[in-house]
């Protein structure tokens, strides 16, 4: 008997890179240069045309619009013939921003929380930045900051709300544990970080109270942190990048390995998170 196939979602905020990650992964499938396979056809790519047109045109792809909702199932094969279904959302980022003022997941993502048994979550270091404490700066100052301004929930504070209502609704509704979670520091690039350099640390120096939550809450044999940059360089729409017209998109970007390493093949996080399930 088959074993049942492994259900992988992505979830992520604005800007960390989604449809451009989508798109490259799409491409390194078609091309079969990577440890994942297709097992057959997507029924529908429309969601990465623009993206993938862009991209192989050397510049950025559109932000997604207002509104927008779908849903891209990619189905894979690891080297060793586990099957994944790969659910790739396309999302405006103010979805992330009402959820957490509503706290409700909405109806949408509902079936991707709940059947899902590893998630991915994209991160983007450079705009989560660190705010200011008793530690870096006069409490003095920190509180003539304060006085009379709004309270808002810091960029990492969101995060981990993000989480633990995403890990709330799967077990109210499901009673299963939580599943394994891959954390993915997109634009790797525009952090300029050494080649010794691991996501572990940068996600422990950028964003300790992620780091701390999921360290918390995830076993190591659960968890995976790694690096993203899915075009390898930034993008610009007025100078198009040569490289992606004459090499192909396909061959740009590189992902961050748990151990510094870089690497050319982009399906790795999915692998990897793949035998973190079944760990």
């Amino acid at each position: 008997m088959p074993e049942a196939t492994l259900k992988i979602a992505v979830f992520g905020e604005s800007n960390v890179g989604k449809s451009h990650f989508g798109a490259q992964l799409i491409g390194r499938l078609n091309a079969e240069t990577g440890v994942l396979r297709m097992r057959g056809a997507a029924a529908d790519l429309g969601a990465f045309e623009e993206v993938a047109q862009s991209l192989s045109s050397g510049v950025p792809g559109a932000h997604t619009s207002a509104g927008t909702y779908t849903e891209t199932l990619l189905p894979v094969q690891a080297a060793d013939g586990t099957a994944i279904d790969l659910n790739w959302p396309d999302y405006a980022g103010e979805q992330v921003s009402q959820l957490l003022q509503e706290r409700r997941v909405p109806a949408s993502w509902q079936q991707r929380v709940e059947t899902a048994d590893g998630w991915i979550l994209m991160v983007r270091p450079k705009h989560v930045p660190l705010g200011h404490d008793i530690f870096s700066k006069p409490l003095s100052d920190l509180q003539a900051s304060r006085s009379g301004g709004t309270v808002e929930c810091s960029p990492q504070a969101r995060l981990v709300e993000l989480l633990q209502m995403l890990v709330y609704t799967s077990r109210a509704r499901t009673g299963r544990s939580k599943p394994a979670l891959a954390v993915l520091l997109s634009c790797w690039d525009e952090l300029e970080e050494s080649q010794e350099t691991t996501p572990s640390d940068v996600l422990r120096k950028n964003l300790p109270m992620l780091a701390d939550y999921i360290s918390n809450n995830w076993s190591e044999q659960r968890r995976i942190v790694l690096g993203l940059s899915a075009t390898g360089v930034a993008l610009f729409k007025a100078s198009p990048n040569q490289d992606f017209i004459y090499k192909g998109a396909e061959a740009m970007g590189w992902v961050v390995d748990a151990d510094g390493k870089h690497s050319p093949d982009l399906t790795l996080p999915i692998a990897r998170l793949a035998a973190s399930i079944q760990s």
